[in-house]
């Protein structure tokens, strides 16, 4: 897991994916169940770890899965690709070319 995809995670997300690494599934390890320990995670591990959970989802543990495995599946230029857009709109909306009253 890349640095980027760990910070894109929400807390649900990031909850349901440590429970997923370190409860369900855990690995024979000693790393702790914090969520810097997920980037030592190799990819392919942990999406393999994911998918084997969707058929013992309730419909918003699904939702949180799905949003998951689409964080994991983004590639690295994805990931920038979206911070540039995300900076050129916060950049463009916190300029204002009036006064309105």
């Amino acid at each position: 897991m890349r640095i980027g995809q760990l910070q894109s995670f929400t807390p649900e997300e990031l909850g349901y994916l440590l429970h997923v690494a370190f409860v369900v599934e855990p690995t024979s390890s000693s790393l702790d169940a914090v969520p810097k320990s997920l980037l030592y995670f190799k990819h392919d591990s942990l999406v393999a770890k994911v998918a084997k959970q969707e058929p013992n989802l309730t419909d918003e543990g699904k939702k949180i899965h799905q949003s998951v495995i689409t964080k994991l599946n983004k590639t690295w230029i994805q990931e920038i690709e979206e911070h540039i857009n995300y900076e050129n709109t916060a950049s463009s909306a916190s300029f204002q070319t009036e006064f309105q009253f």
